[in-house]
């Protein structure tokens, strides 16, 4: 039962909704119409930002209000109603794709980079490795061939991946292939990829994570105190250059 109540409220913040309007709606499905004190009293939510957000939850088609005298009372709509609002949200994302399509193009003609120079950009904690991942994904879906390399540190790997568990399922769903020439052992197999190994040297130093992905070099590391940041680098000459060095020692393992 705490795995569905954990599963129901995973859901509900994919769906957008943040923690406490989360708890407030599964709460209101266990009771009958309420008052804004009993949510209150059911979720340990102030009376305050209860009434705030069920009046969200209201507008969101969630909750449905009653008046009776003086009083209103609240109760949960069936959670059927989730699927009209994923239906809702899935035409005004299909929308805003329709509307980036013409605008993307014009806001890149009207950039300050000037064409062909290169872009540098640094990026710090999980959330910041993340963007790195997802770019990668995105990247490499538009190649004609989708594939990228990795020079991969035994200390770093474990960090890598901690806030984006299903990049590996999303790059095989997406058909991206991937060679990896790995220092030290470790690393586990997947579907289209490929992996050699360099020896590590003992007492080594070295933890870094590089990928080589369309125009793009991506270097990824720990700070001292295992904050991991990351430097994407977007230069089709430096990224040529990698990928010919990968190419070559690839060949020699």
């Amino acid at each position: 039962m705490k795995s569905d109540k954990n599963d129901a409220h995973r859901m509900l913040l994919q769906l957008g909704l943040d923690a406490s309007e989360a708890a407030i709606y599964l709460a209101l499905l266990e009771l009958e119409a309420v008052s804004i004190r009993k949510v209150a009293q059911a979720t340990g939510i102030n009376r305050g930002t209860t009434y705030d957000i069920i009046k969200r939850l209201v507008g969101e088609g969630l909750v449905t209000v009653r008046t009776s005298g003086k009083r209103e009372y609240y109760s949960a709509e069936t959670p059927e109603k989730i699927y009209d609002i994923i239906r809702d949200k899935r035409k005004e994302l299909l929308e805003t794709q329709k509307l980036a399509a013409d605008v993307v193009p014009k806001l890149l003609v009207r950039s300050a980079r000037p064409q062909g120079s290169p872009m540098v950009k640094y990026y710090e904690d999980d959330e910041g490795i993340v963007t790195i991942l997802r770019d990668v994904l995105q990247t490499c879906s538009k190649l004609t061939t989708p594939q990228y390399y990795v020079y991969s540190s035994r200390p770093l790997r474990q960090y890598l991946y901690r806030k984006f568990p299903q990049f590996t399922e999303r790059r095989i769903t997406e058909g991206i292939a991937v060679k990896v020439i790995a220092i030290g052992e470790g690393g586990d197999p997947a579907a289209i990829s490929e992996r050699r190994w360099l020896v590590e040297p003992p007492k080594s130093n070295i933890s870094s994570y590089t990928l080589l992905y369309g125009n793009k070099v991506a270097h990824i590391s720990i700070a001292k105190d295992f904050t991991p940041y990351g430097v994407v680098i977007e230069d089709a000459g430096t990224a040529a250059m990698q990928k010919l060095l990968f190419e070559n020692l690839w060949q020699s393992l």
